[in-house]
C-alpha cells in the first residue's frame, strides 16, 4: 500500500508534468511556486490535478489562488482562480469535480444544496464574487482552521471519537476521561445502541466544538 507521503510525491510530479504541458511558458514559474506552495496539502493537490488534467476549453492558464467557500463534512466547495477566470469546484483528499465557470451556469446544481443553497440564485446572492471569500491554506500551514484528527473546521462538531474533544462535563479529553462511562452506567462501550444513546446525551448537554485553541500546535500564550 502506498504511505501518504508517496502519494502527495506522486501528485506533485503529475501536477509538475500538466503544468509543463497545459500551461503557456509565461505562466509556468508562476504556476509551479503555486504547486510548491500546498505541496503538502492532498485536498489542494487534487484540486491542482483536475484543474491542469482538464484545462477549461483553451485558457492554458495557471492557478492565481483557491478560495475556501464552505466545508461539511469532509467536501470542500472551492473557488479557483486564474488571471482571467474564475471556477467552483467541489474537493475531497481523494478527488475534486468541476462545477463550472464562476457565475455562469452550475454542470451540477445540487451540489450546490448539499450545503444549503437551494438554487444557483441563492448561492450567487450570498456569494457574488470570489474576492470576498478568504484564501484557502494549507492545513499544515494553519495548524488550527481544522481539526489534525478528524478534519472539523473551527465552529463545527468533532466526528465522535475524536481525540481532540473536549469532554462537556469536565473540560477534559472525552475520549480520555471517564465522563461517558460514568453518564451511560458502563465500563466499557460494546455496542452501536450505547454509541447512539452517548451522542444523544452529548448533545442534550452541550458538545463543544472545534476551536483552534483545542488544536495542540496552537500558541497558549503562556510563556515557558
Amino acid at each position: 500500500m502506498m504511505h501518504l507521503s508517496e502519494k502527495i510525491e506522486k501528485i506533485v510530479k503529475e501536477v509538475e508534468i500538466f503544468i509543463q504541458y497545459g500551461v503557456q511558458e509565461s505562466e509556468q514559474q508562476d504556476a509551479l511556486k503555486f504547486l510548491h506552495r500546498y505541496k503538502n496539502d492532498t485536498l489542494a493537490l487534487q484540486l491542482m490535478r483536475t484543474f491542469y488534467t482538464s484545462l477549461p476549453e483553451t485558457h492554458e492558464e495557471s492557478i492565481a489562488r483557491i478560495t475556501l467557500i464552505q466545508k461539511k463534512d469532509d467536501i470542500f466547495l472551492l473557488g479557483l482562480t486564474t488571471a482571467r477566470h474564475s471556477y467552483l469546484y467541489l474537493a475531497t483528499e481523494q478527488k475534486a469535480l468541476l462545477l463550472g465557470e464562476y457565475g455562469c451556469e452550475i454542470v451540477e446544481p445540487e451540489a450546490l444544496a448539499f450545503f444549503g443553497y437551494p438554487d444557483t440564485k441563492v448561492f450567487f446572492e450570498k456569494y457574488p464574487g470570489l474576492m470576498s471569500c478568504e484564501e484557502y491554506e494549507s492545513v499544515g500551514v494553519t495548524g488550527a482552521r481544522f481539526c489534525p484528527v478528524c478534519a472539523s473546521a473551527v465552529g463545527e462538531y468533532h466526528l465522535l471519537g475524536c481525540p481532540v474533544e473536549v469532554c462537556p462535563w469536565c473540560d477534559g479529553q472525552f475520549t480520555r476521561c471517564s465522563c461517558r462511562f460514568e453518564k451511560l452506567g458502563v465500563e466499557i462501550l460494546e455496542d452501536e445502541e450505547e454509541l447512539e444513546e452517548l451522542e444523544r446525551i452529548l448533545e442534550e448537554k452541550g458538545r463543544v466544538p472545534y476551536s483552534k485553541e483545542q488544536c495542540p500546535s496552537y500558541p497558549s500564550g503562556t510563556d515557558e
